[in-house]
């Protein structure tokens, strides 16, 4: 049941009205934009915490009509807008900026709009494309939330991505702390145990192999794989870092470059990893922040191939952190990561291949 103010509820009912339709965005970078159907822009608080937000008058935006429905289907609503520099960006949209996005969409008086609001619909972008200089984006309700499949099925399979709250690998852990105790890092097992990575990027991760406090200062770091290290009545062994630091190089194009970087990642370890651009690093590249899948790691020529090209340039000098791949099988889990006790699937399960089996099958 949705509730207006008497004032808005008279308005309502009266025979000349001066409604404008508002869409209100918040984005899950937290930017709220604001747009509005009137010719003027409105300054209005929804009284949702934000505050007053602008709404940009926006003549070149149109919706469908509202529908609502008693089943669980996507509500009919779909938003309609010209691309603009300094509003929505093609590139934004590329960039993921609007996916998942909150909306909100209401009526006010725009001739008194301490009359409150009617709340029309509220949800979140689902489908976005650009077309034709248009943006085109539908609307999911909140009854859509009831349309998703909960659970899981059997899976050969590990059904948890490297380094999420169930595979547990650590693909960034902390940077090693002076006076600071220690666990050993058990075999197989990423969710318990230390793992630490230098304060100095230096292409190795180090396990705790032998229990203890840490020194007053970073110790000289052996970095032959499986060479030992000690610190203070600690001891840590080298391991492969399962994501690495290296700026851009040369540029063929937005999807495929070569990069600066020293160390001896090997190809299998990256592709279908993730590469990320620093936020932090200055100057500021126009994708930090961002991420792309690695469709392929060329160790011997630097080069990474990325499975679709970054929304923004790609310029050398940009700061780019690259993390592991992994292919989710029980070989992979247990001789690349070490972590078969998180392993997530279920790779004996009897296949079709057996139910389907007869005697003297040929």
């Amino acid at each position: 049941m949705k509730t207006v103010s008497s004032g808005l509820a008279a308005h309502l009912q009266g025979t000349a009205l001066s409604l404008a339709t508002c869409w209100k965005i918040t984005r899950t970078d937290g930017r709220v934009m604001g747009f509005t159907s009137h010719d003027r822009d409105i300054a209005f608080d929804l009284g949702d915490g934000d505050g007053v937000v602008p709404y940009a008058a926006a003549t070149g935006f149109t919706r469908t009509r509202i529908e609502n429905a008693t089943g669980l289907a996507v509500d009919n609503l779909d938003v309609a807008g010209i691309l603009e520099s300094a509003a929505v960006t093609a590139a934004d949209i590329r960039a993921g900026r609007y996916d998942f996005a909150e909306v909100k969409i209401f009526d006010v008086n725009y001739a008194d709009t301490a009359q409150g609001a009617l709340l029309l619909r509220r949800g979140h972008i689902g489908e976005i494309r650009t077309e034709g200089g248009m943006f085109v984006a539908e609307l999911r309700g909140l009854i859509e939330r009831y349309a998703q499949e909960i659970g899981e099925l059997y899976s050969a399979g590990c059904r948890a991505d490297l380094g999420d709250s169930r595979c547990k690998v650590r693909t960034s852990p902390t940077v090693w702390q002076s006076s600071t105790a220690y666990a050993v890092r058990p075999v197989q097992d990423a969710a318990i145990g230390s793992i630490i990575r230098p304060s100095v990027f230096n292409d190795r991760h180090f396990k705790c192999v032998g229990a203890g406090t840490s020194g007053a200062s970073e110790p000289a770091w052996s970095t032959a794989l499986g060479a030992q290290t000690n610190d203070g009545t600690a001891v840590w062994e080298s391991i492969r870092a399962l994501s690495i630091e290296a700026s851009v190089a040369t540029v063929t194009d937005n999807r495929d470059f070569a990069l600066t970087y020293a160390g001896d990642a090997p190809d299998v370890l990256l592709t279908g990893g993730l590469l990320t651009f620093d936020s932090s690093a200055s100057p500021i590249s126009l994708n930090a922040g961002l991420s792309m899948e690695i469709k392929a790691w060329d160790l011997v020529n630097k080069r990474v191939t990325l499975f679709l090209p970054m929304p923004f340039d790609v310029v050398p000098g940009d700061t780019v952190a690259l993390r592991a791949g992994c292919a989710k099988s029980l070989g992979v889990c247990r001789d690349t990561f070490d972590n078969v006790l998180n392993f997530r699937g279920e790779p004996f399960v009897p296949g079709n291949d057996l139910l389907f089996r007869t005697p003297d099958a040929r």
